[in-house]
């Protein structure tokens, strides 16, 4: 086994649902990252071009469900016809009518886990803390592997909701995190705000001791991805996504054993 694993996503390709709709515009994203995601008509031409697994994700509508429901019977044509994977995002809420066919198509469901009520509000506009709460729970206990994501500085790039993010983990029997780290994205409501201190970012690190962890896709570039990147080769990470040149080579001065992998980094747990 790798002490650490090196991932450059290139073979998953993000699709997006609703196109580049959301009815809650939440003021960290605004659907600014649906305009990168491409269509579920064109898996079949992604998949000649390389394509190994598919993010199936995109806005919410007014359930505040991704709608993925309309587009069940391509996505599972095409899996029976291709060895391909699904990475379903789901959102907050998940319905209990749907269950049996995320078990049947999705290999994994990423899973944004937000830790309190006051940042669901202040974040998403609408409070449904309690409603993803029970989602989470309806997905563990039918069996559903969940890979939850915890976005260090989500409010604004201030902490607000991540060690009580965690403690839901724990308290749900789930050891594996993905953390996010937030980035101030032009167009959104929090464009002018800065990313989380590096300080903060390493208390939430510290509190996931326990946790198997994963630097996942979305962290800052620059000094601070050079930065934050260290942080989680001295820390004990299983995979950083996305690694800059200074963090493969600080591996290699640290003699770490390392592999690389081209999908979704939700794959590897």
């Amino acid at each position: 086994m790798p002490d650490l694993t090196f991932v450059f996503p290139r073979h998953t390709k993000s699709i997006s649902t609703s196109g580049s709709t959301c009815s809650l515009n939440c003021k960290h994203c605004g659907a600014h990252y649906l305009r990168g995601m491409d269509m579920v008509e064109r898996i079949p031409e992604l998949i000649k071009n390389g394509r190994r697994s598919f993010l199936i994700s995109g806005g919410l509508n007014k359930e505040y469900t991704i709608p993925w429901k309309e587009y069940v019977g391509q996505l599972s044509k095409m899996k029976k016809e291709h060895p391909i994977r699904y990475n379903f995002h789901v959102g907050p809420v998940v319905k209990e009518e749907d269950i049996n066919t995320l078990k049947e198509l999705a290999d994994i469901v990423s899973f944004d886990v937000v830790g309190n009520e006051e940042t669901m509000i202040e974040v998403y506009g609408e409070d449904l803390h309690r409603s993803s709460i029970k989602s989470l729970e309806l997905l563990t206990k039918n069996g559903i592997k969940v890979v939850p994501h915890v976005t260090i500085g989500l409010k604004a790039g201030k902490l607000s909701h991540e060690f009580e993010a965690l403690e839901l983990l724990e308290s749900h029997g789930l050891k594996t995190v993905v953390f996010l780290i937030f980035i101030p994205t032009a167009g959104t409501a929090y464009e002018k705000t800065t990313p989380p201190a590096i300080t903060d970012v390493r208390k939430v690190f510290d509190r996931a001791t326990n946790f198997r962890k994963i630097l996942g896709c979305m962290h800052p570039g620059g000094a601070y991805r050079r930065n934050i990147q260290g942080m989680a080769l001295s820390l004990g990470f299983e995979a950083i996504v996305q690694p800059i040149v200074p963090t493969i080579k600080k591996a290699e001065e640290l003699n770490l054993k390392t592999a690389y992998f081209y999908e979704c980094c939700g794959f590897l747990l």
